[in-house]
């Protein structure tokens, strides 16, 4: 095993562990900070493929358009089976947070359906040249894809919740555990 390889895994491993906790804590619902992440992520995806790729081939492109279907999907899935409540303690509010959401195990579970099917496109496109699809603007630029495909549902949901106008009082813990 190279040290690169070795160094990816425990990249990896790192990254379901963080995944693993973020998927399973509530966190503060709030649209200009969910956005963040996808932004980074899509432009330093851009920044990093336009600084390394030289050319991409017909499977590039193949196997980025089945990764990010899956990413999109997998993103849409952990924005509609996120768990949307009122934060509990009005003291806890941040910067006019009134909801909070988790995906819980669930999620952690599409993330790993994510990374699954990212390591098998990454192996079967490589040992077929294709680089562009497995090199790390790829996967940054995949990654902003599941996020904002989350957000994307997650905000859809929220303004259901709350009659999109902002002055209806958020909803009660019950009535958003069937959402």
């Amino acid at each position: 095993m190279t040290f690169s390889t070795v160094l990816n895994v425990l990249l990896l491993l790192v990254l379901v562990v963080w995944l693993g906790y973020r998927q399973s804590t509530w966190r503060p619902i709030r649209s200009g900070r969910m956005w963040r992440m996808p932004i980074i992520l899509g432009v330093a995806g851009v920044a990093v493929i336009a600084q390394t790729v030289d050319h991409v081939t017909t499977l590039d492109v193949i196997a980025l358009t089945v990764e990010a279907a899956i990413a999109l999907g997998v993103g849409a899935a952990m924005g509609r089976i996120a768990r949307i409540r009122p934060i509990a303690q009005p003291s806890a509010r941040i910067k006019g947070a009134s909801l909070e959401s988790r995906t819980g195990w669930w999620g952690m579970a599409l993330w790993l359906i994510v990374i699954a099917s990212r390591i098998a496109i990454d192996v079967a496109a490589a040992s077929n040249g294709a680089f562009v699809a497995s090199s790390m603007g790829a996967i940054l630029l995949l990654l902003a894809a599941n996020r904002a495909m989350r957000v994307l549902v997650l905000e859809s949901r929220t303004r259901r919740l709350v009659g999109g106008d902002g002055d209806t009082p958020a909803p009660t813990a019950r009535s958003m555990m069937g959402s």
